[in-house]
Order: structure tokens, then sequence, then C-alpha cells
């Protein structure tokens, strides 16, 4: 129980990466405040999770200011601090460049840039008063490479990590440490969905030779959560089986294995 006694919020938390993270957290100790925009399904993964720990469900937009606000206030009155916060929420829009309308782009920059701005600012004021706090924001390998008709969520998630350090800098003399998760092929139903068939098994491009899982992701998730963890801030966290790393031609990931 490594993280026993404290408290997370997770956005996103209903479901693929954000559940698994909420459910390690729970086995670890902790009391988890699953955040997610439906209700329902909120409800339901909490239900599921609370076993060895609490979990809580609290609808919330992570795109509205006040709703954030509204959220931190109520995790602080019903668990009297906040040590953790994962900004998991993720939503993606897959079509050609010249296609992307305003709408997708404001909706790609909202929920995956502006999101996290705004609930790390409704959350933050409770940690400095404590004096210490955990802020971990869920990037992507998109992060880091451009990749085919994403271009407003590449932009997004890019714009996540000058937001971690500039974070991390801001809030670091307050004792927050702020690091970022780049998840890369991880088997969750976003991805899942959008993979296809076996001849395009995005899982094959590693060099681990698989899908990750949210698991793989929920374990990092709780190193960045820990005591050991807190000299290491402004940092990202690459959870992609070297894919970002490393390049091979057509076929040779074949023949080396």
């Amino acid at each position: 129980m490594r993280l026993k006694d404290k408290v997370a919020i997770v956005t996103g938390g209903a479901s693929g990466i954000g559940k698994a993270i909420s459910a390690a957290y729970v086995r670890e100790g902790a009391q988890v405040f699953v955040v997610d925009i439906d209700e329902q399904k909120g409800q339901a993964a909490a239900s599921e999770i609370a076993t060895n720990g609490k979990a809580i469900s609290i609808r919330a937009d992570v795109t509205s200011s006040a709703s954030m606000e509204a959220m931190a206030r109520e995790v602080d009155r019903k668990s009297g601090r906040i040590d953790i916060l994962v900004n998991n929420v993720g939503v993606r829009i897959v079509k050609p460049f010249l296609e992307h309308s305003d709408a997708d782009w404001n909706a790609m920059i909202q929920a995956n840039l502006t999101g996290p701005f705004l609930c790390s600012r409704a959350v933050a004021p409770f940690m400095i008063r404590a004096g210490k706090g955990r802020i971990i924001n869920t990037a992507s390998i998109a992060s880091f490479v451009g990749r085919p008709n994403r271009v407003a969520y590449v932009a997004a998630k890019t714009g996540l990590l000058g937001m971690t350090r500039a974070m991390a800098i801001d809030l670091g003399p307050m004792g927050i440490t702020c690091n970022a998760l780049a998840p890369g092929s991880i088997n969750s139903p976003m991805n899942a969905a959008q993979a296809g068939d076996a001849e395009h098994d995005w899982g094959k491009e590693t060099p681990m030779g698989r899908w990750g899982t949210p698991e793989d992701i929920a374990n990092a998730a709780v190193f960045l959560a820990l005591d050991e963890s807190s000299y290491i801030t402004g940092a990202e966290l690459k959870v992609d089986g070297g894919w970002v790393s490393t390049k091979a031609r057509a076929g040779e990931l074949a023949e080396v294995r």
C-alpha cells in the first residue's frame, strides 16, 4: 500500500487508461475521485474498483473552469486534502489536415490542453496549502513526432509537454512536482477502434512486439505519485515499448525476431 491515505483525482477515470490508473491507486491504498463527464460510466467504474480503498465518482467537465473549481472544492470538502492529480482526459479527431474545421481544432485544444490547465489551476491551491503534491499529465507519443491526420491532436499534446515544464518551474517551490506520461500503442478502446485488423496491428511496430496495456501506464503513474519520485519534475516518461526512440525499416523487426 504505497499510496496509503493519499487522495487522488483522475480525470477521464471511467474507462481505458484512466480507469486503470484509478484502480492501481486504489490497490495502493489511495482514496480516488474518478472524474468523468459521463456520470453513469464514472459511477460504474468507481463501484468496480472500490475494493481495497475508496473510489468516488464526480461528474465534471474539464473544459469548464467553473466545473473544475467546483470539483476541486468538493474533493477537498470530502477528504480534506488533495495529494495527486492525473490529467488524463484525452480526445482525438482523425481526419486530413484540410478537413480539420475550426470546431475540430478548438475541441482538440480545449480537451487535451486547456482542460489540464483548468484542472491543475483549480487543484494547485489545495496542494500549495499542504506544501506538496503530484500533478501527472497524460501526453502521447504524438507529443514528440508528427502523426498523420491528427494535426490538432498533435498540436495539443505537444503543447501539453511545454505546459508541464512551465508548471514544474512555477509550482516546484511549493513542493509540487509536474510530470508527463507519454503512452504509445496502448490497447485502449480509443486506439483499438482505429488500429483495425491484424494487418495494421500497431503493437507489431514496437521493439517489444506487442501492444501496451492500460496497466503499463498505470504502473508508471503509480511511480510518479510516490514519495520516492519527489526529485523528478518537468520530465516526460515515454511508455511506448521504445516506439519513439527506435526505427526499423519494413521487415527488419521480423528479421530480429
